[in-house]
């Protein structure tokens, strides 16, 4: 994510654009490519990819879009919507994490998962993406931020595979 893209992400969370107008607009960019690829066209004139913000976007959108493309960063607009997210989430305190399992644990204790995390991460809030992978043989890998809690098989094996061969 470029710099570029953050400062937009910040502008619009600023300009306190609802969040359902902000994922009503990703969401037309992904199922409608063609609207980025209109907007982004170097050949059709600035008027008329203003008309079509007019005509498709969430009212809440429109200015935000018609800036974007008038200085040629609409092209960003994944970036800066997802980095849009990300500050957010931030200014809300809420921490984005993934949990990566083998079996899907209780409610009680993903709860228990998040009083953790808000208690480590001085979060007001936990936002729990749940990822099965077998692989794992058993436990959980609990990641947020820059931080890994491996708590699964195959990373005990491997801590004690490096623990034997250092000796």
């Amino acid at each position: 994510m470029t710099e570029t893209s953050i400062n937009y992400a910040k502008a619009l969370y600023g300009l306190s654009v609802p969040e359902d107008a902000v994922d009503r607009t990703e969401q037309l960019f992904k199922t409608v490519p063609d609207i980025g690829s209109i907007l982004e066209n170097p050949l059709i004139s600035l008027k008329e990819k203003e008309q079509v913000i007019d005509r498709v976007f969430p009212l809440e959108m429109r200015n935000f879009l018609k800036v974007a493309c008038k200085y040629h960063k609409i092209g960003s607009i994944q970036d800066i919507i997802e980095a849009y997210g990300e500050y957010s989430r931030e200014q809300k305190e809420i921490l984005q994490a993934v949990l990566t399992y083998v079996t899907l644990p209780r409610e009680d204790q993903i709860a228990k998962m998040k009083e953790f995390l808000c208690r480590e991460f001085s979060a007001r809030e936990v936002s729990l993406c749940l990822k099965e992978d077998k692989s794992l043989i058993g436990g959980f890998i609990l990641q947020a931020g820059d931080y890994q809690y491996d708590w699964s098989l195959r990373g005990r094996y491997r801590n004690l595979e490096q623990k034997l061969t250092r000796r």
